[in-house]
């Protein structure tokens, strides 16, 4: 269905080589700029002049702080959504140290996600260059939360905002060779235990929260797990107590619950809530909140925006790795809308401060987005990109 000449690659492929310094110096410009998970509007203030700067039509910022603007192709609907979030893991107060050493650009969340970020800027002065003009509307965001508890929600505010959209990308600085077409669904629970606290000595024999939340987490831990589709489960946060010699009042745990399968998520989430929901020690009080709520889904391997980035890598002399991951295109891919994820580069130590990214492999990684941008649109104006039924 999708053809890719061997003169277009030459062309990207040309001009992606001459972005690749300008991206890793935007990067660093963008890592420089703090934006914890539900604090990003001050790294949303840079991207948003930055995209002014760029020449993107119609940039404007919601009230979450996602960035949008817009490469005015030759028809309006249905358009093609770029999108890197903007927040990372790191707290405000983290110290930013931006360093080059040859080709390893290093700080914290240099490649998660500000590469991206970064890309996706550039995309518009790359297609300019290549003296293309897109054939749909193509919209470039810096969302927020995708990180965390951030929860997608900006990308829910994104889609949610641009209902023309009819194929989505989301780009990710690391993993070069990775396109993600399958959605890993979690449900986030915060538990809280209270009682009735006291002194560990006088007050002896009183339940603790502390202890009963252990033992419920232990009794948690023996839930089996379908590998199958793969389903997982863990505790990620425990938390509570006053002082070594006093009986918890108070104890708190946050509970990730993943799988690629709508069906079995919900069928673990039910398991879990069922044995929360038999704790009964007198005087002990056990409530539930959801404070993450990611869809799951997939999409055909062999139709969609799939064929075209394997094709894509194939011709930039790579082997396409699919896998499943939680990334923003859980939101449109749970939404039955052509999507996938892409990474830009190669490097290591996510999620450290020491995070590293390899400059060089961005020449194939920013030719692989501005290929892939090129015959979405196409795709698109052409009607072979086809919303799949709920």
């Amino acid at each position: 269905m999708f053809s890719i000449s061997s003169e277009l690659v030459a062309r990207a492929s040309a001009v992606a080589s001459g972005f690749v310094e300008p991206i890793a110096e935007l990067a660093a410009a963008v890592a420089a700029v703090p934006a914890p998970t539900n604090d990003e509007s001050d790294r949303a203030a840079f991207v948003s002049e930055t995209l002014k700067r760029f020449g993107y039509a119609d940039v404007s910022t919601d009230s979450l702080a996602d960035v949008v603007g817009r490469i005015p192709g030759k028809v309006t609907s249905p358009a093609l959504l770029l999108a890197g979030h903007i927040d990372t893991v790191f707290p405000r107060d983290t110290p930013i140290n931006i360093t080059r050493n040859g080709d390893i650009l290093s700080g914290p969340g240099i490649g998660d996600n500000s590469l991206s970020v970064a890309a996706v800027a550039m995309v518009n002065d790359a297609l300019k260059q290549l003296e293309y003009e897109p054939a749909v509307d193509v919209f470039v965001t810096g969302n927020v939360g995708e990180e965390g508890l951030g929860d997608l929600r900006g990308m829910r505010a994104v889609m949610d905002a641009l209902p023309q959209v009819g194929a989505a990308i989301a780009v990710e600085g690391h993993s070069l060779g990775r396109v993600t077409n399958r959605a890993v669904g979690s449900r986030r629970l915060k538990v809280t235990v209270t009682g009735p606290g006291g002194h560990s000595w006088g007050d002896a024999g009183r339940p603790s929260a502390i202890h009963e939340l252990a033992r419920l987490v232990t009794r948690l831990d023996a839930l089996p797990l379908a590998s199958e589709p793969k389903t997982s489960f863990n505790v990620g946060m425990f938390s509570g107590g006053i002082s070594v010699n006093t009986i918890a009042p108070e104890a708190v745990a946050i509970i990730d619950i993943r799988s690629v399968s709508s069906e079995s998520l919900a069928s673990l989430v039910d398991k879990i809530e069922r044995l929360i929901g038999d704790v009964e020690q007198p005087g002990v009080t056990v409530t539930v909140d959801v404070v993450g709520d990611r869809p799951a889904g997939a999409l055909p391997g062999d139709s969609g925006l799939v064929p075209i980035a394997v094709d894509v890598l194939a011709a930039l002399g790579m082997d396409a790795i699919c896998d499943a991951s939680s990334t923003d295109a859980n939101i449109p891919i749970s939404r039955g809308i052509p999507s996938m994820c892409i990474g830009l580069t190669t490097g290591g130590n996510v999620h450290r401060p020491d995070e590293y990214i390899r400059v060089s492999p961005i020449a194939t990684g920013f030719a692989q987005l501005l290929l892939n941008t090129i015959l979405a649109s196409e795709a698109l104006a052409k009607g072979q990109l086809l919303r799949q039924a709920d």
